[in-house]
């Protein structure tokens, strides 16, 4: 009994979890976006990873550099010695070792320029991933509001639909009891499909809305998503008659990524001909190395196995090998082997090391450093101008914005002021019906404009609040609703 209890409670725990976890805000959408769920964000992230290595190696290059080499070779015929650098005809097995090492002192501060454009690139990579993460978030509340509005839409003509079913129910008790004719039944029978088929047309446009969003989120559309309705939505006030234009550009310049990532990259190509007149300038650097060889053509004298014979004495002379001395006149013949020096023995005696420095003065490089020079300046006002159109465009936007959110909330205004009416007119031209004193034609035509009201007003509260956030994402403000 207690094993059922708990697999029942399991269940239903995680069915509650699973139906928690489809539920998502509106902040949970914005917050999937921008935290690497998507291919377009992991994309930028990914640049701005790249130009953090593109700057820890161009860092690197003020290290020193060390390297070694060797090589193994056999000389045949007369060729030169390596060991030895003297020509012989006898074949030879050499073999070489260096370690190297070089560190630049100067090159006219090329390596501190690139060192910082790296900086800079790394800035304006994340200056164009935070703009993107931006712009991804106006796509999902544009999606989401979308979502919110067909709900809404759905829901009217659900209620509609229940309206107009009522209204079939009285007619059918009005044609029995002769008060209407059955041609009125039939006006209020068509007008019952009528609605039957707007929830058709408003289901389908809701569930391609959710597509919509899921697509932008790269969810799968088949995942089973709610969205959260808002307790409470944004409603006109004074303050949208009171909005500032240069408040909000000012504000623009500030919390938009695009606008410093287009002086970031002015920057960087500031540096671009700051490099190629480095070009220009000599370079010093400090340079040394260890090194060694061994060839086979190298030989010793080995007098481990020397021997000789006396006869007469004259004068002494040392033999090489053990402290001896005999008597020159009485040396008859003495022995010895000569064979190839041993490896490591050659390796140690061969040692050597040296130091230095290097000066490279550039005197002629084909114009290379002046031409790149120019082509960087030109490059610097082609940005310039570039920056000056992307501000030309802001202040086009962020004014339209004003304008679009003003004329949304007399819209909105307007719309509900029209639905009112209408409301106050079925009313009365419901009593009219029940009197008899009107038809069933004269009332679906109010209700059709009570129905395409109802569809304006819907459409012109989301429009507002569509407007109203545009114009807080130039501000600088979180999208919430």
């Amino acid at each position: 009994m207690q094993k059922i209890t708990l697999t029942v409670f399991s269940i239903l725990f995680l069915g509650n979890m699973l139906t928690a976890q489809r539920t998502w805000s509106l902040e949970k959408c914005i917050q999937h976006v921008q935290q690497s769920n998507t291919t377009t964000m992991r994309y930028a992230n990914l640049e701005v990873e790249k130009n953090k290595i593109v700057l820890e190696r161009t860092e690197a290059e003020r290290q020193p550099d060390l390297g070694f080499s060797t090589n193994l070779g056999l000389n045949l015929g007369r060729t030169i010695d390596p060991s030895t650098n003297e020509f012989g005809n006898a074949s030879t097995l050499y073999n070489s070792f260096r370690l190297e090492s070089n560190y630049t002192l100067y090159d006219g501060n090329q390596t501190k320029k690139r060192i910082e454009k790296s900086g800079l690139a790394v800035q304006s990579a994340q200056a164009d991933a935070d703009q993107l993460s931006k712009d991804l978030s106006l796509r999902v509340l544009q999606a989401y509001l979308t979502i919110l509005m067909a709900e809404e839409q759905l829901s009217n003509a659900k209620k509609n639909l229940s309206q107009t079913e009522s209204w079939l129910r009285q007619s059918k008790n009005l044609v029995n009891a002769g008060l209407q004719s059955s041609a009125d039944l039939r006006n209020v029978e068509i007008q019952k499909a009528r609605d039957e088929g707007k929830i058709i047309d408003r289901q389908n446009y809701l569930d391609r809305s959710y597509v919509a969003l899921k697509l932008i989120l790269e969810l799968d559309p088949s995942l089973s998503l709610k969205i959260e309705k808002p307790k409470k939505v944004a409603q006109p006030d004074d303050s949208i008659n009171k909005l500032s234009f240069k408040k909000i550009y000012s504000k623009a310049l500030k919390t938009q990524p695009s606008v410093e990532g287009g002086e970031l990259e002015l920057k960087s190509i500031k540096l671009d001909k700051d490099i190629a007149l480095a070009e220009k300038k000599p370079s010093v650097s400090l340079f040394g190395g260890i090194w060694s060889n061994y060839s086979s053509g190298i030989t010793e004298f080995d007098d481990s196995n020397t021997f000789f014979d006396t006869i007469g004495t004259s004068y002494f002379v040392s033999i090489p090998g053990p402290d001896i001395d005999v008597p020159a006149s009485q040396i008859v013949e003495v022995g010895g082997e000569v064979k190839n020096k041993k490896y490591f023995s050659q390796v140690g005696d061969n040692f050597g090391y040296g130091v230095g420095v290097n000066v490279y003065v550039p005197i002629l490089d084909k114009k290379a450093s002046k031409l790149n020079a120019e082509i960087a300046q030109v490059n610097y006002r082609q940005k310039q101008e570039e920056n000056i159109q992307f501000k030309q465009q802001l202040r086009t936007d962020i004014q339209n914005a004003i304008l679009d959110v003003q004329a949304a909330a007399k819209k909105l205004e307007a719309a509900e002021k029209t639905l009112t009416l209408l409301e106050a007119s079925i009313v009365s031209m419901k009593n009219k019906l029940s009197l008899g004193n009107i038809n069933a034609f004269e009332y679906k035509t109010i209700l059709n404009d009570r129905d395409s009201a109802e569809i304006q007003l819907v459409l012109a509260k989301y429009e507002f609040i569509l407007k109203k956030m545009i114009v807080e994402f130039y501000e600088g403000k979180k999208l919430r609703l």
